[in-house]
């Protein structure tokens, strides 16, 4: 079973988690999940379709004009500034 421990140690976690944040502060009103298959790292507008075998691990939002929320399962949030 993958593990959110799992996508945290991913070399290319950052880096998406860095892509989310700057897709939701272009796109106001819109969400960007990061999702995880256990070999891959993958950024999706949320209502997009989820990979096959992935597992959420966050959703990031604009939370007001300069800061992204980043929602974790488990009602933990970051929020970044863009």
């Amino acid at each position: 079973m993958l593990t959110d421990n799992d996508a945290f140690k991913h070399p290319a976690f950052d880096d998406a988690l860095k892509t989310a944040a700057r897709r939701a502060a272009q796109n106001p009103g819109d969400c960007f999940s990061v999702y995880f298959d256990g070999e891959a790292v993958f950024v999706r507008a949320s209502e997009a379709v989820r990979p096959p075998n992935s597992k959420l691990i966050c959703i990031a939002q604009l939370w007001n004009h300069y800061t992204v929320q980043l929602r974790y399962d488990g009602a933990r949030s970051e929020w970044l500034a863009v």
